[in-house]
Protein backbone atom coordinates (compact mmCIF):
# COMPACT_ATOMS: atom_id res chain seq x y z
CA UNK A 1 0.00 0.00 0.00
CA UNK A 2 1.42 3.50 -0.92
CA UNK A 3 2.10 5.74 1.52
CA UNK A 4 -0.84 8.08 0.42
CA UNK A 5 -2.65 5.67 0.42
CA UNK A 6 -1.98 4.76 3.99
CA UNK A 7 -2.35 8.44 5.21
CA UNK A 8 -6.00 8.42 3.40
CA UNK A 9 -6.98 5.37 5.47
CA UNK A 10 -5.57 6.63 8.27
CA UNK A 11 -7.34 10.24 7.61
CA UNK A 12 -10.37 8.28 7.45
CA UNK A 13 -10.57 6.22 10.50
CA UNK A 14 -9.37 9.20 12.31
CA UNK A 15 -13.11 10.08 12.43
CA UNK A 16 -14.18 7.41 14.37
CA UNK A 17 -13.25 8.51 17.18
CA UNK A 18 -15.86 11.42 17.23
CA UNK A 19 -18.55 8.58 18.14
CA UNK A 20 -16.71 7.21 20.50
CA UNK A 21 -15.88 10.53 22.31
CA UNK A 22 -19.61 11.52 22.57
CA UNK A 23 -20.49 7.89 23.71
CA UNK A 24 -17.73 7.79 25.99
CA UNK A 25 -19.07 11.20 27.50
CA UNK A 26 -22.68 9.71 27.90
CA UNK A 27 -21.32 6.90 29.66
CA UNK A 28 -19.10 9.49 31.45
CA UNK A 29 -22.37 11.35 32.43
CA UNK A 30 -24.20 8.31 33.41
CA UNK A 31 -21.37 7.51 35.58
CA UNK A 32 -21.32 9.99 37.46
CA UNK A 33 -25.48 10.13 37.68
CA UNK A 34 -25.19 6.73 38.88
CA UNK A 35 -22.82 7.17 41.35
CA UNK A 36 -25.05 10.30 42.91
CA UNK A 37 -27.46 7.70 43.12
CA UNK A 38 -25.30 5.34 45.52
CA UNK A 39 -23.46 3.11 42.96
CA UNK A 40 -20.13 2.89 43.20
CA UNK A 41 -17.55 5.72 42.60
CA UNK A 42 -15.40 3.92 40.47
CA UNK A 43 -18.07 4.07 37.43
CA UNK A 44 -16.59 8.42 37.60
CA UNK A 45 -12.96 7.17 36.47
CA UNK A 46 -14.38 3.96 33.88
CA UNK A 47 -16.43 7.15 32.60
CA UNK A 48 -13.22 9.50 32.35
CA UNK A 49 -11.60 6.15 30.63
CA UNK A 50 -14.05 5.88 27.94
CA UNK A 51 -14.15 9.03 27.30
CA UNK A 52 -10.56 9.22 26.64
CA UNK A 53 -9.98 6.45 24.38
CA UNK A 54 -12.29 7.80 22.10
CA UNK A 55 -9.94 11.06 21.98
CA UNK A 56 -6.98 8.63 22.19
CA UNK A 57 -8.72 6.99 18.35
CA UNK A 58 -8.79 9.96 16.73
CA UNK A 59 -5.46 11.35 17.80
CA UNK A 60 -3.61 8.75 16.67
CA UNK A 61 -4.97 8.17 13.75
CA UNK A 62 -4.84 11.86 12.74
CA UNK A 63 -1.10 12.00 13.97
CA UNK A 64 -0.52 8.48 11.54
CA UNK A 65 -2.31 10.36 9.00
CA UNK A 66 -0.29 13.49 8.65
CA UNK A 67 2.89 11.71 9.30
CA UNK A 68 2.23 9.88 6.33
CA UNK A 69 1.14 12.53 4.53
CA UNK A 70 4.49 14.27 5.76
CA UNK A 71 6.59 11.70 4.30
CA UNK A 72 4.45 11.93 0.89
CA UNK A 73 4.86 15.87 0.59
CA UNK A 74 8.39 15.35 1.18
CA UNK A 75 9.34 12.60 -1.12
CA UNK A 76 8.05 11.36 -4.36
CA UNK A 77 4.38 11.02 -4.09
CA UNK A 78 4.01 14.43 -3.42
CA UNK A 79 1.35 15.06 -6.53
CA UNK A 80 -0.97 12.08 -5.16
CA UNK A 81 -1.50 14.20 -2.17
CA UNK A 82 -5.39 15.45 -2.32
CA UNK A 83 -5.47 19.08 -1.94
CA UNK A 84 -7.64 18.68 1.62
CA UNK A 85 -4.40 16.40 3.27
CA UNK A 86 -2.07 18.89 1.98
CA UNK A 87 -4.10 21.54 3.24
CA UNK A 88 -3.74 20.20 6.70
CA UNK A 89 -0.19 19.12 6.36
CA UNK A 90 0.45 22.46 5.28
CA UNK A 91 -1.53 24.14 8.20
CA UNK A 92 -0.17 21.87 10.92
CA UNK A 93 3.82 22.89 9.28
CA UNK A 94 2.62 26.63 9.62
CA UNK A 95 1.81 26.55 13.15
CA UNK A 96 4.85 24.22 14.34
CA UNK A 97 6.93 23.07 11.83
CA UNK A 98 9.24 21.41 14.54
CA UNK A 99 6.67 19.43 16.44
CA UNK A 100 5.85 17.81 12.56
CA UNK A 101 9.19 16.67 11.65
CA UNK A 102 9.13 14.81 14.89
CA UNK A 103 6.02 13.30 14.60
CA UNK A 104 6.47 8.93 13.91
CA UNK A 105 3.64 7.39 12.18
CA UNK A 106 2.22 4.57 14.30
CA UNK A 107 0.19 2.23 12.22
CA UNK A 108 -0.53 -0.56 14.56
CA UNK A 109 -1.51 1.58 17.50
CA UNK A 110 -3.43 3.73 15.29
CA UNK A 111 -5.47 0.56 14.36
CA UNK A 112 -6.15 -0.96 17.73
CA UNK A 113 -6.78 2.82 19.21
CA UNK A 114 -10.90 2.23 18.21
CA UNK A 115 -11.30 -1.21 18.58
CA UNK A 116 -9.93 -0.44 22.53
CA UNK A 117 -12.06 2.28 22.83
CA UNK A 118 -14.84 -0.46 22.17
CA UNK A 119 -14.30 -3.03 24.34
CA UNK A 120 -13.73 -0.82 26.89
CA UNK A 121 -17.12 0.99 26.08
CA UNK A 122 -18.71 -1.94 25.85
CA UNK A 123 -17.28 -2.80 29.30
CA UNK A 124 -18.26 0.20 31.09
CA UNK A 125 -21.85 0.06 29.19
CA UNK A 126 -22.36 -4.00 30.41
CA UNK A 127 -21.46 -2.70 34.11
CA UNK A 128 -23.77 0.64 33.81
CA UNK A 129 -26.13 -1.06 32.96
CA UNK A 130 -26.22 -4.51 34.11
Amino acid sequence: MSVVATARRHAALRWSGVPLLLTGFALLAFGIYSTVRGGPWTNIPLGLLSSGLGLSAFGANHDTALAYAQEAYEGPERSQLDDKLRGELEAELERDRDAMHDLRPSPKVALAMPFVAVLVQAFVSWRLLG
